[in-house]
């Protein structure tokens, strides 16, 4: 199954914590859109300093063919478009990480709204701080642990029934 890296935006001001509307879940490998319309990508991702390059790019490479003529212009150019594919995730990745959006989480899922789903199960619980209990009044029970491999819970990968081996 495909893995998807999630980021996670600057809180805004005032906000204690991010919306998760504005969380990105960006795919781990090869870039179709990248490889075939590379420019409505950068575009449509806002990755303006990746376009510029990009442009820049292409200008030189086709100076250098009209220059130069021969075939070298052109196989720079098929190769250009495969590396972009190639690492147009990644690039995207690091124009999040410019705009203050971190790295939180990596999850997998068949489809982009399969990881979405799978992340945000349990996301709400996770994130809840519990309601403080008025005085006097004894705290609420905390929230069952996870299974832990030090403490012997963990047999492999996978959780033993009842939590002991």
């Amino acid at each position: 199954m495909p893995l998807y890296t999630v980021h996670a935006p600057p809180p805004r001001s005032g906000a204690a914590a991010p919306d998760p509307m504005d969380y990105v879940f960006v795919k781990e490998g090869f870039c179709w859109p990248a490889l075939f319309v590379p420019v409505l990508w950068l575009l449509f991702r806002r990755m303006w300093l990746v376009l510029v390059i990009y442009l820049v790019a292409v200008l030189a490479l086709a100076a250098a063919e009209r220059a130069g003529g021969g075939p070298l212009p052109d196989v720079a150019m098929v190769l250009g478009w495969l590396w972009l594919a190639l690492e147009g995730n990644q690039l995207r990745r690091w124009s999040l990480r410019r705009r203050g959006y971190r790295l939180v989480d990596v999850v997998e899922g068949g489809r982009l709204a399969a990881a979405e789903s799978r992340y945000f199960h349990d996301w709400p619980e996770a994130t809840e701080t519990p309601p403080a209990a008025p005085p006097g009044e004894p705290l609420p029970p905390a929230p069952p642990s996870q299974p832990s491999a030090e403490a012997g819970d963990v047999i492999g990968l996978f959780p033993a029934p009842g939590g002991r081996s």
